[in-house]
């Protein structure tokens, strides 16, 4: 592996783990009464959870994007879910897990679309 492949490595890491402690934080903040559900909430979860995926992915090219990788990133969804209970002005949303599981599960044909050289062609592709 040359340096510029690790370099990315490390850079997509990083930039995952600042998007989660972000996410974390903007999930875990009370908010006002005035958020709503509508589709835009739902469209901005699946979005956020693609964009973890693709990091995810960036992150360990040489395992591939696989459900090892989708299922820490639904616990992590359903984690936020469960803690946004005990927040006031937040509640528990089925329909925001399953937002975030759409953006996980689209990540998987975009990553298809890849140039082979960024493609995994280890044990746990996909």
């Amino acid at each position: 592996m040359d340096n510029d492949c690790r370099c990315n490595q490390m850079g997509a890491r990083l930039i995952l783990g600042l998007a989660l402690l972000l996410i974390t934080w903007m999930a875990l903040t009370p908010t006002p009464d005035v958020i709503q559900e509508n589709v835009n909430d739902k469209l901005s979860h699946a979005l956020a959870f693609l964009f973890l995926a693709a990091l995810a992915h960036a992150g360990w090219p040489d395992q591939g994007f696989g459900w090892r990788h989708g299922l820490w990133l639904m616990a992590y969804g359903i984690f936020l879910e469960c803690a946004q209970y005990f927040i006031p002005g937040r509640f528990f949303s089925v329909a925001d897990m399953l937002a975030d599981a759409m953006g996980i599960l689209a990540w998987l044909p975009l990553a298809r679309l890849l140039p082979r050289r960024f493609r995994a062609s280890g044990p746990g592709a996909a």
